[in-house]
């Protein structure tokens, strides 16, 4: 009798486990695709008019009257662009979640100073005592007449609320006094470093201004616990998911994960992986989870500080959801003074008064040498790609220096390791860089949002002149890549191939005539140069045979636009290894 009993659990268990194994959202069926204009970004076939996918894999593409003749699904397109989905190669999936319940603060919601202090003060009337106020997008820049708030202002307005407001940058906050009270900090702190820190006046009371990411921690880890729940962000993560789809995006690369532990890597893979795992079915079931729609693909570069969280082992290769590398910073940002530089910043209003960059300020390295020779050789050694942070001149030339000090013992042919933003990248260390296959990632909004910033108020003409030098790499061959940086701003690869093509700022003036791209190359920037980046360009970045089927249909085709037209561009679909994402 207990045999039989037994044999009854196991049986209904086996059930269980595969009813909630199977669980998922409707796959596609065959389908062929025809009557397209199918941009292919693939070299041997530049184009085709037909292309069918099975099991979330291109079959065929290419001329229909090849086609043999099939039963499958058709959907004629009647002429639309088809293009590779895009591939946002540095961005901040969770950040955009916890952003995406903030107040916004930023310069694409308000024209000027009164406008940003006037919505400010209307959000803290319609807030309950103690509740927790969070506000993004405060920038100076953006918003040329911007006071930055003070503390005194800041307590005057909301006496009885916690208030958090962070910068665009992301690289600077302000909070208030009750703010700091929640954290336990007063003005007996002390300072982590020169380079991350509570600013004080020279009474040696605290201002409300913080600088950079080490000193904010302790509110981070606040609003993890009191403001941004599991529960409040898992229910943003589709939302967020659909957008960057909406943007045209079929992958996105998270770099610099922050999170303190693993179980919200549970949510990521959920969401992304091919499949639904038996803990994410139960913890949908139980509503832990959102339920499985069709999402981007999502690699990961854990934060240096995180390091805990990396497998012990690089495990199977992943093509839907993977944790591929670790991340570091060398320096901060152009608006903080922290970006590491050979010439100091130009000393203007806009540096002084408003970003509170002291005279003379060239920015330190975020870390010593020999650490970052450790941490390139530690984690190489491991199998891990390796991003690193690096804007300014001086940062980006003694990063180079320490991998190419590394060389002669480390074997770097296939290890792809990675340089971000390269604001500042000199044109002399591009063969170095070449040499090392490191491979740079530009953070081109720098030059269409504060591209006349940087000219008159933050580096100065000659410098600026040289930022962003995406042409001098590429005619190098090496595989560089653009990217948003998201939520500093919107990961809209057509805008970004804009202005990589124009150079353009937003007030219309062109900075680096010689660093314009063609539009082709500016697509492969967010496609298949983006997949070599991440080791997947056998798998994604161009339609070809045998890859997946991750593309976009567009409402036009950016051949026949004129330039100035091609960041309006919109996705009408959006398919992820050949699944439809609707949003």
């Amino acid at each position: 009798m207990k045999k039989i009993k037994l044999l009854i659990s196991f049986f209904l268990i086996s059930i269980i486990v595969f009813i909630f194994s199977k669980n998922d959202f409707k796959k596609a069926p065959p389908t062929l695709y025809f009557n397209a204009n199918i941009i292919t970004i693939n070299n041997e076939q530049p184009n085709a008019n037909a292309m069918l996918v099975e099991d979330g894999i291109i079959k065929e593409i290419g001329d229909l009257k090849l086609f043999k003749n099939s039963t499958v699904k058709k959907i004629n397109l009647k002429g639309a662009t088809v293009m590779p989905g895009f591939i946002d190669v540095h961005t901040h999936f969770t950040l955009s979640m916890f952003f995406e319940k903030m107040y916004d603060l930023s310069g694409f919601k308000h024209e000027s100073n009164s406008d940003v202090w006037s919505y400010f003060e209307s959000c803290v009337k319609n807030v309950t005592k103690n509740e927790w106020l969070v506000f993004k997008g405060l920038d100076p820049v953006l918003v040329p007449d911007l006071k930055t708030p003070t503390l005194k202002y800041l307590d005057q307005i909301a006496p009885n609320n916690p208030v958090v407001i962070f910068s665009q940058s992301l690289h600077s906050y302000w909070v208030n006094t009750k703010a700091f009270e929640s954290v336990g900090i007063n003005n007996t702190v002390k300072n982590h470093s020169k380079k991350s820190y509570y600013e004080k006046d020279s009474l040696g009371n605290l201002t409300g201004l913080i600088i950079e990411q080490e000193a904010f921690k302790p509110f981070i880890e606040k609003l993890k616990t009191e403001v941004l729940t599991p529960k409040l962000l898992s229910n943003s993560s589709k939302k967020v998911m659909k957008e960057y789809a909406k943007n045209g995006n079929t992958t996105i690369v998270s770099t610099g994960l922050t999170i303190n532990d693993s179980k919200p890597l549970i949510l990521m893979k959920h969401l992304s992986d091919k499949k639904p795992s038996l803990l994410g079915n139960f913890l949908t079931l139980i509503k832990q989870l959102p339920e499985r729609i069709p999402t981007p693909r999502h690699f990961i570069y854990v934060r240096h500080d995180m390091a805990h969280i990396l497998p012990k082992t690089k495990g199977e290769i992943n093509d839907f959801y993977d944790i591929i590398g670790i991340k570091h910073w060398y320096d901060g940002s152009p608006y903080t003074g922290s970006m590491y530089m050979n010439d100091p910043y130009l000393i203007s209003n806009l540096t002084t008064k408003k970003l509170h960059i002291p005279p003379n300020t060239k920015g330190k390295a975020l870390i010593n040498k020999e650490k970052l020779k450790q941490f390139i050789k530690t984690y190489h050694n491991k199998g891990w790609q390796i991003a690193i942070h690096t804007q300014g001149n001086a940062a980006i030339t003694e990063t180079v220096n320490a991998f190419e000090e590394l060389k002669s013992e480390l074997d770097y042919s296939n290890s792809r390791h990675r340089l971000e933003h390269c604001l500042m990248l000199p044109n002399s260390e591009i063969l170095r860089i070449k040499n090392l296959q490191l491979l740079p990632s530009f953070h081109i909004n720098h030059l269409l949002y504060y591209g006349e910033a940087l000219n008159n108020d933050i580096l100065g003409k000659k410098q600026t002149s040289k930022i962003l030098a995406i042409k001098s790499t590429l005619n190098e061959n090496i595989k560089s890549t653009l990217h948003a940086d998201q939520p500093m701003f919107e990961s809209n690869p057509f805008r970004l191939i804009q202005t990589a093509i124009e150079r353009k700022t937003k007030e219309g003036n062109i900075i680096g005539i010689n660093e314009r791209i063609n539009l082709l190359e500016a697509i492969k920037t967010l496609t298949i140069n983006a997949a070599f980046q991440i080791h997947k360009e056998d798998k994604i970045g161009s339609l070809e045979k045998g890859k997946y089927a991750d593309f976009i249909i567009v409402n036009k085709n950016p051949y026949t636009l004129k330039t100035n037209e091609i960041g309006e561009i919109k996705c009408i679909k959006t398919f992820i290894n050949g699944n439809e994402v609707v949003y």
